[in-house]
């Protein structure tokens, strides 16, 4: 009779009480490549997103081929459409622990290339 008692007590606390557990994120405020960004933050109770942004290897210095990024817990994150021409600086957020690992989306996808040509075609034959 006591156990339950004491038991009854602990179980609504237990499923009325809310644990919040901030987000974690990758975190590099300046460009460094991809994988030297290895940085875990604890995120700020309002920092929902993690945001990653992707440079172009023609805008950052030096110029060694490799993707740069930066990484940071944001409270609000607008990402980039992956098949936007003439994006120098694509934006992806996501809001699960450490799920920004990778870079930025590129605009390398089949269906960025798809667009591209598909705009490129009629201006090569008008010098054909």
């Amino acid at each position: 009779m006591w156990g339950t008692r004491l038991a009854l007590p602990a179980l609504v606390l237990a499923t009325c009480s809310e644990l919040v557990v901030a987000l974690q994120c990758y975190t590099c405020p300046e460009p460094v490549s991809v994988s030297s960004c290895d940085t875990i933050t604890t995120c700020n109770a309002n920092e929902t997103m993690c945001k990653t942004t992707l440079y172009s290897l023609e805008t950052v210095y030096p110029f060694l081929g490799d993707s740069t990024v930066t990484k940071s817990c944001a409270s609000k994150c607008v990402p980039s459409d992956v098949d936007g021409i003439g994006w120098t600086r694509p934006v992806s957020c996501c809001n699960t622990d450490l799920c920004n690992v990778d870079g930025a989306p590129t605009l390398g996808s089949p269906r960025s290339l798809a667009g591209t040509l598909l705009l490129i075609t009629p201006l090569l034959s008008l010098h054909l």
